[in-house]
C-alpha cells in the first residue's frame, strides 16, 4: 500500500517539486512550495468548486433544516424522512460537499512524505527523481554535494523545522475560511447542529495551530497557501452566485414590467373614455 502510495503520489509530486526548485531563479525552497501548492488547488479547482457550491446549498438550507428539525419535535425518523423529501425538492446531496473533501485527503497524505523526503531525507533523493529531473544542472550540484542543500523560505524560514508563525497563520486563514462558509442563524429557532457546526468552526482552526505547531513549516506553508486559494475562490463563486441572482431580479422585472404598462394604459384609456362620454 505504502509503495503504490509512493508511485502514484509520492514521487510524481517530489518530482514537481524538485522541476520548480531546479529551475526558478534564486532556487528557494519556500517558493517551490508555494507554487507546488498553487498548481495542485488549481489542478483541483472543479472538485472544489463542486464542494463549495455544495457546502453552500446547504448553508443556504440553514432556515429550512431548523424549521424541519422544529416540526418533527424530536421525532428522529420523521426528521430524516423530512430531510430526505426536502433535499429531493432542493435537487441538493447532503453529501455533495464531502466526497471532493475527501478526494483531496491522499494528496495532503502524499505531500506530508513528500515534505519529509525532500527536508530529512536529501542524501537519498536521487533514488526517487526522474531522470530528467537529475539532469537539471541545479539538481545535479544538489545530488553530488547534499550539504549544499538549503530547505528555508526566503533565507530564513527553515521548511524542515516548525515554524509557530506559520502555525499560526494557518489557523488564522482556515478561520477565515470556514467562517465564509457558515451558515446563517435564523433568529428564534434553536438548532443544536447548527450550535455544534458554530463550534466546529472555533475548533477547526485551534486543531490546525495544534498540529501545525510541531510539523515541518512547509506543510503550515501549504496549508496557508491552500486556504488563501480557497478564500479567494470561495470569494469568486459567492460572487458569481450573487450576480446570477441579480440577473434573475432583472429578467423577472423585464418579464412583469410590460404586464404593469399594460394595466397602467388600459386604466387610463377607460379614464379617456369616461372623459369623452
Amino acid at each position: 500500500m505504502q509503495n503504490l502510495l509512493t508511485t502514484i503520489f509520492v514521487q510524481p509530486l517530489l518530482n514537481l517539486l524538485f522541476l520548480i526548485y531546479g529551475i526558478i531563479p534564486g532556487h528557494d525552497f519556500g517558493v517551490a512550495v508555494i507554487i507546488l501548492t498553487a498548481i495542485i488547488r488549481f489542478a483541483l479547482w472543479p472538485l472544489t468548486s463542486k464542494q463549495l457550491h455544495g457546502q453552500k446549498k446547504m448553508s443556504a438550507l440553514a432556515p429550512d433544516i431548523a424549521r424541519v428539525k422544529k416540526e418533527a419535535k424530536g421525532d428522529k425518523t420523521k426528521e430524516s424522512q423530512m430531510l430526505m423529501e426536502l433535499y429531493k425538492e432542493k435537487e441538493i446531496s447532503p453529501f455533495s460537499a464531502c466526497l471532493p473533501a475527501l478526494l483531496q485527503f491522499p494528496f495532503l497524505i502524499a505531500l506530508y512524505f513528500v515534505f519529509q523526503q525532500a527536508t530529512h531525507n536529501i542524501d537519498n533523493i536521487s533514488k526517487l527523481l526522474y531522470i530528467p529531473i537529475q539532469n537539471l544542472s541545479y539538481i545535479q550540484s544538489l545530488i553530488q554535494n547534499p550539504s549544499s542543500f538549503s530547505p528555508t523560505l526566503f533565507g530564513f524560514v527553515n521548511m524542515a523545522a516548525p515554524s509557530i508563525p506559520l502555525a499560526i497563520i494557518a489557523g488564522i486563514t482556515q478561520y477565515v475560511q470556514v467562517k465564509m462558509l457558515a451558515p446563517k442563524k435564523v433568529p428564534g429557532v434553536k438548532d443544536a447542529q447548527a450550535q455544534a457546526t458554530q463550534t466546529m468552526n472555533y475548533l477547526f482552526p485551534i486543531f490546525t495551530v495544534f498540529i501545525a505547531w510541531n510539523l515541518p513549516a512547509a506543510l503550515p506553508l501549504y496549508w496557508t497557501v491552500t486556504n488563501v486559494i480557497s478564500i479567494a475562490q470561495q470569494y469568486l463563486i459567492m460572487r458569481e452566485e450573487v450576480e446570477e441572482m441579480e440577473e434573475v431580479q432583472i429578467v423577472s422585472k423585464k418579464i412583469s414590467a410590460p404586464k404593469n404598462k399594460s394595466t397602467k394604459s388600459s386604466k387610463s384609456k377607460k379614464k379617456n373614455n369616461k372623459k369623452a362620454k
